[in-house]
């Protein structure tokens, strides 16, 4: 038996009639519904518009009408139609049948993620380490790895990149390198105060995979938000490989990249989930592409380099941009206090 797709029809039929009568509701309001449509019929996987944690709040409000707190934080393109909702359309069974469709949906995919994947090991235990092996190796996240970086049967490719096998719809992030032929470079991770998290030299143009198993292999929990600016497809990536281990990350596209993604869902986008999460609306996007500028500073001088003396370098200018950092945020913190004192007193 297929797929039930009266919610959809009903939803359709229901913006239909919001367009086109003027009595229906605010214009904010059905400009919020048509939203939510064009993400729910997007081709992008319903895991990046309903994440793992709000498939029980959706079925919660799709029997009881109940909205949880939560939800909104969790699905923006819904939460800001609850914001816009007028008093006569407080009670919407056709949006309470579609959640209930989706969070079905979003289980189901979930599940066959998490059960069918053909996963290759070669051991259980914690990957070897010596203190001074990124020396050698160029990956450097200021701690041991965690675990190995599986192979997945009929995801990776022996005789292709890792990313090759898989490739999206959005070629955004792709065609520049494609162009310049770019090859190699340094791979960086960044937290929201310009802090560098760890690094590990690339031997190609960077990909899907770099991010991934960074996280994977060096990360005890998966992030809460991954902000990249080739998010849309990193998430589908991350959550087809591991989807237990990233089932509550959000992945979002920077503001600054957002604009190039044309054929991508805005449930990927940051600036659509800083609608929902207060935490997200004070967090650079663009700290990251401001970060990696910094290292084109040693550019020219690690391409006269050796590999070994490459990574030195790239440790050490690191080292003293994070100095850098914690002393111009140790800076800023007393200032605010002596202005915070002068204000009290």
């Amino acid at each position: 038996m297929g797929e039930d797709y009266t919610p959809y029809i009903d939803c359709l039929t229901r913006y239909y009639s919001l367009e086109n009568d003027a009595k229906a509701g605010p214009r904010n309001y059905t400009r919020r519904y048509k939203q939510l449509l064009l993400q729910v019929f997007s081709p992008d996987s319903v895991l990046q518009l309903v994440p793992n944690t709000a498939i029980p709040l959706l079925l919660e409000y799709s029997t009881s009408g109940a909205v949880d707190k939560r939800l909104p934080s969790l699905i923006p393109a819904l939460g800001m139609i609850f914001i816009n909702t007028p008093t006569d359309c407080t009670d919407s069974p056709d949006l309470r049948k579609l959640s209930g469709t989706l969070a079905e949906r979003a289980k189901l995919t979930f599940n066959d993620l998490v059960n069918k994947r053909d996963i290759v090991r070669s051991t259980d235990e914690s990957p070897p380490y010596s203190p001074r092996e990124w020396e050698e190796t160029g990956s450097f996240y200021g701690r041991p790895p965690i675990r190995h970086r599986p192979f997945y049967e009929g995801r990776d490719n022996t005789e292709k990149p890792v990313d090759a096998s898989e490739n999206g719809r959005c070629k955004k992030y792709y065609s520049p390198y494609r162009q310049q032929t770019l090859t190699g470079g340094i791979m960086a991770i960044w937290c929201p105060h310009l802090i560098c998290l760890g690094f590990h030299k690339i031997p190609r143009a960077e990909g899907r995979n770099d991010v991934f198993s960074a996280l994977y292999v060096y990360f005890e929990q998966a992030p809460e938000v991954v902000i990249y600016d080739f998010a849309c497809q990193l998430g589908a990536y991350s959550m087809s490989r591991e989807p237990e281990f990233f089932k509550d990350t959000c992945f979002a596209i920077d503001e600054m990249h957002a604009k190039g993604h044309s054929s991508c869902s805005q449930a990927s986008y940051s600036s659509n989930y800083m609608q929902g999460r207060a935490s997200l609306q004070s967090v650079n996007t663009s700290a990251a592409e401001c970060s990696n500028s910094g290292l084109n500073r040693i550019r020219k001088s690690v391409s006269y380099m050796g590999q070994r003396n490459a990574i030195l370098l790239t440790y050490v200018y690191l080292c003293i941009w994070n100095r850098r950092r914690e002393r111009d945020i140790q800076t800023k913190t007393v200032k605010e206090r002596e202005e915070l004192w002068k204000f009290v007193s």
